[in-house]
């Protein structure tokens, strides 16, 4: 385990980019046409309440199509985001599955955890950091990755070991417990993260549109 070996290329997930390309336009164009649409209702409502009323409100709608733009884009990459590390989750299970099996070491052969500990951390870092550059992650998405799997995967491995009573463990150790339940882990938070997000940009662009209908049957 100290030299992971690459990914396999004919399982290569999509790369962030590619995943935006689809995923930005359809949030965008949705956001626009949803708080959008309400925007022009509201306008097209109070247009005739007189010449002030009418230039507010198509203000207001130019406004909320700003807004629009800016959500759809922010939840369109977020969205990218989630995609990609869900295909990157299921590619790494999918190459430690192909890894040959490996022989348990012996107790004197095995490394204590405070050595595993700073191994696996740079076997971590060493990992994230390729397919960083080889999937085109923006640069806070893999800060976000390398630091859920650093921040859980180790600690969780070291406290598993520790719960076990082990002192000792060997590379073999590490990939059943990955298989197990470490990827999961790992990228749990990650996808807690982006989908927290994402959604409450979407609630915000809802109470945006809420907002709008409501003065517009106010005005009314």
């Amino acid at each position: 385990m100290s030299t992971p070996s690459p990914l396999p290329g004919a399982k290569k997930p999509r790369t962030f980019l590619r995943t935006l390309v689809w995923t930005l336009p359809l949030h965008v164009l949705t956001a626009i046409a949803i708080v959008g649409g309400a925007a022009v209702w509201s306008s097209t409502s109070v247009s005739t309440h007189g010449t002030w009323a009418t230039l507010g409100s198509w203000s207001l709608t130019a406004l909320c199509v700003v807004f629009a733009l800016i959500g759809g884009v922010l939840a369109g990459v977020l969205s990218a985001a989630q995609h990609t590390v869900e295909r990157l989750e299921l590619t790494l299970r999918d190459w430690l599955h192909t890894l040959p099996p490996m022989e348990r070491t012996t107790p004197a052969a095995a490394r204590t955890l405070s050595t595993v500990r700073q191994e696996y951390e740079a076997i971590v870092d060493r990992c994230v950091t390729q397919t960083g550059n080889r999937l085109r992650l923006p640069r806070w998405l893999e800060k976000l990755i390398r630091a859920a799997l650093q921040g859980v995967v180790v600690d969780r491995f070291i406290a598993s070991c520790t719960d076990r009573g082990l002192s000792h463990v060997s590379p073999q150790e590490f990939r059943n417990w990955l298989l197990a339940e470490g990827v999961s882990l790992g990228f749990m938070p990650v996808q807690d993260q982006l989908s927290l997000w994402r959604y409450l940009i979407l609630g915000l662009l809802g109470l945006l549109v809420a907002m709008v209908v409501a003065l517009a049957l106010l005005s009314q």
